[in-house]
């Protein structure tokens, strides 16, 4: 549970697990093959694998191992009730749970050996969309804090995971698909290539500081066969999910209110857009090194997050109409 009292991708439990029902396991297995042979993304199959993850131990827990192609309207609405208020959910992230239910049974009802034609969960209504919540900036010293906070606690790992972030602008899927390989040479600076949105492959630049982290913790995590970057465990590594990820910025999130005394609420997401607004400003730290005092231009910034357009970019932007008010008549203007 964090600080905030919600709970945030943290209802696995292996002990648990084991015990639910084999032939909702089956059923998950049976559409994760459908999902292959229809060439979905790993990314994706991952993401509706973790979501009926959740469902098949609901089911477990709260309503007695049930065969899910038995229950009722009125169990797909406690699941609904469940997941917002006492994991205390968003909207929208309740609505993507109930849209991985609603697509699992209706590959149910398309498989004919299953004979299920009794969907009730397309009966329950999604909840209605919030207003998305405000984006939260870091200032780069806030980043350097933190990472100096990471570097004296011992964690190397998520010291060079944040300053990757803060340097490349990178998505949490992009970040996920780091390999430690390309840490490996100290004349590169960027990483293997990734695949971001639309299909678009691009490797993510990292700089100097960014490399001194890398290798206190990649000689701290020592050998062992795993290509991927990110890992957790200790004599049985595995690369993380992102749910792990998720959790991991939590955490840090908490740790800098700690440093700071005060409630700030970033997550991964933050660190793009504070990425892009600092190269923007001038105030991140590469900035000040290039001796860019200015900032980078939006067209720039637009290629460092392979935008197809710099519309696209200028939204991941501060708003900054009232610090340009404020310039023309001499007055801070503080919303």
């Amino acid at each position: 549970m964090s600080k905030r009292g919600r709970v945030y991708n943290r209802f696995f439990d292996l002990k648990d697990w084991e015990q639910v029902n084999h032939l909702n396991k089956e059923i998950m297995e049976d559409y994760k093959m459908e999902l292959k042979q229809n060439q979905k993304s790993d990314g994706t199959i991952n993401q509706y694998w973790s979501d009926w993850r959740i469902i098949m131990l609901f089911i477990y827990r709260k309503l007695n191992n049930k065969y899910i192609l038995e229950l009722t309207k009125k169990d797909f609405r406690k699941f609904s009730l469940w997941l917002s208020e006492e994991c205390n959910l968003s909207n929208a992230r309740v609505n993507r749970l109930l849209s991985s239910l609603r697509s699992l049974l209706n590959y149910c009802e398309n498989e004919d050996d299953l004979e299920y034609d009794n969907n009730q969960a397309k009966k329950v209504k999604g909840l209605p969309k919030k207003p998305v919540r405000d984006i939260v900036f870091l200032t780069d010293e806030q980043i350097m804090k933190l990472k100096n906070k990471l570097v004296e606690i011992g964690d190397y790992q998520k010291a060079t995971l944040i300053m990757l972030a803060y340097d490349s602008a990178g998505r949490k899927n992009e970040l996920l698909q780091v390999k430690k390989e390309c840490f490996y040479n100290p004349n590169r600076r960027y990483t293997n290539k990734v695949v971001g949105k639309r299909g678009k492959v691009f490797p993510l630049v990292y700089f100097d500081e960014t490399y001194r982290l890398s290798q206190l913790y990649l000689n701290q995590r020592g050998e062992d066969d795993i290509l991927d970057m990110w890992v957790i465990g200790t004599t049985n590594k595995v690369s993380i999910s992102e749910g792990t990820l998720y959790n991991w910025f939590l955490y840090m999130n908490d740790l800098l209110e700690e440093i700071e005394g005060k409630k700030i609420g970033f997550t991964v997401h933050s660190f793009r857009h504070t990425a892009l607004e600092n190269y923007n400003t001038g105030e991140h730290y590469m900035c000040k090194k290039l001796g860019k005092t200015d900032g980078f231009t939006l067209q720039e910034l637009q290629m460092l997050a392979h935008h197809s357009s710099s519309d696209t970019t200028a939204d991941y932007l501060k708003e900054k109409d009232n610090e340009l008010i404020g310039q023309m008549f001499g007055i801070q203007i503080d919303v």
